[in-house]
């Protein structure tokens, strides 16, 4: 594996001899919260995991001391610290933050073992080149970094911006991982016809549309798309390759890749031998082999399509709304690059929408407005119709998701 980033090309080699002079220099330490904010760094904690018995953190984006103080407080006496007891290979290394975009952020606690479950080899993976878009302490990034490394690969590490991503995307890019919201970021950045060495486009993150793998399948004729079901808690729980958005209804009782998949109360769960081992604050009984996702899903035919988070659910007038179902039923509309639908507390309501509007160059916001609200008029109930319209420049993400919280009105 060569890993290319700013500070230029460096070996899988060179990273485990950083590896074993850090072990070495941290004598009797057991456990640390280690700035995991760089491929490098990310990979090399992985590598320390192994060599000694350690139980390290690895801190995302934000501050470190914000990322040991949790784990300091979630490592505090009286906190249950919960790791299967029925898992043999439960031998906790490495500590792995969710985003928070939804919530506060929690330590996932994982093996080697469990973070390499998902990897797979490649055929002539040795000759893929990977691009890194995922922050690379989060588990998406470090599967990216670990399937780079495993298949002996050359993995783009370039700063995290649209334009130098869309740089490495056009300078030899074979295989892209992103999110729905980096992608719709990235078409709309580059040229319209891009010169491209793309194979495998993966998306993950967050619940894809039909227009955006449409889209993607369009603009790389060449390259197959898929999209990914993974979280932090769950790990990599299924690959759907067929074109369309959600997955089939019959995984439901015929487990795919060894998970097992249920809807209870419009909320996906999942049952894998692939996640994490536990998490600080939490008890055998309340995960209880189920893992509750979070992800509201709906059956049509014979389709499961994800609607939206559980977290996100607003009420307005009385009705329970979902942000990101409406947002699925204005997507697509002309002149529309990427929009986000938000709710503003409202002292009478409840909850307003509020629609962030990115508009395709050229486009005239006041045409776009209004054939949004007709779309609204159209397959919307009247208290689900968006309030306000806002014409943005680009759509706020937080960890390369659509941002929900913390936008000014």
């Amino acid at each position: 594996m060569v890993l290319q980033d700013d500070r230029g090309e460096c070996a899988l080699q060179e990273l485990l001899g950083l590896a074993e002079q850090a072990v070495q220099a941290l004598g009797d330490t057991v456990r640390l919260t280690l700035d995991a904010r760089s491929a490098r760094a990310a990979l090399v904690g992985v590598i320390m995991a192994q060599l000694a018995p350690l139980d390290i953190a690895l801190a995302r984006e934000g501050t470190v001391e914000q990322y040991a103080g949790l784990m300091s407080r979630e490592l505090a006496p009286g906190v249950p610290a919960w790791i299967d007891p029925e898992q043999s290979d439960a031998q906790p290394g490495l500590r792995l933050f969710t985003s928070g975009t939804t919530g506060r952020a929690k330590s996932a606690v994982y093996s080697l073992q469990r973070l390499l479950a998902g990897v797979r080899h490649h055929p002539h993976g040795s000759q893929a080149v990977w691009l890194l878009s995922y922050e690379p302490a989060s588990f998406a990034g470090l599967q990216v970094l670990l399937t780079a490394a495993v298949n002996g690969a050359r993995l783009l590490a370039p700063e995290r911006s649209i334009h130098a991503l869309c740089s490495a995307l056009q300078s030899g890019a074979t295989h892209v991982s992103a999110t729905p919201s980096f992608w719709r970021a990235l078409l709309a950045a580059l040229p319209a016809d891009p010169t491209s060495t793309l194979k495998v486009i993966t998306l993950g993150g967050e619940a894809c549309s039909q227009p955006l793998l449409d889209a993607l399948s369009q603009r790389f004729p060449q390259a197959s798309v898929r999209h990914i079901y993974a979280s932090t808690e769950a790990g990599v729980g299924f690959t759907v390759a067929d074109g369309k958005a959600g997955f089939p209804a019959q995984w439901l009782t015929h487990p795919v890749e060894g998970v097992h998949l249920r809807i209870h109360e419009g909320e996906l769960e999942i049952r894998s031998a692939r996640g994490m081992l536990g998490y600080a604050g939490s008890t055998a009984a309340e995960l209880d082999g189920w893992l509750r996702t979070g992800d509201l899903v709906e059956l049509q035919a014979d389709r499961v399509q994800f609607v939206g988070r559980r977290d996100s659910v607003v009420n307005i007038g009385g009705t329970k709304v979902v942000p990101e179902k409406v947002e699925a039923l204005l997507e697509g509309v002309d002149g529309v690059a990427d929009l986000c639908v938000i709710a503003h507390p409202n002292p009478i309501l409840g909850h307003l929408l509020v629609v962030q509007v990115c508009a395709r160059e050229g486009s005239d916001p006041a045409v776009v407005e209004a054939a949004l609200r007709a779309r609204a008029v159209e397959l919307l109930p009247a208290v689900a119709r968006p309030a306000r319209y806002r014409f943005v420049d680009s759509v706020v993400l937080e960890s390369g998701k659509k941002g929900r919280k913390h936008v000014s009105q």
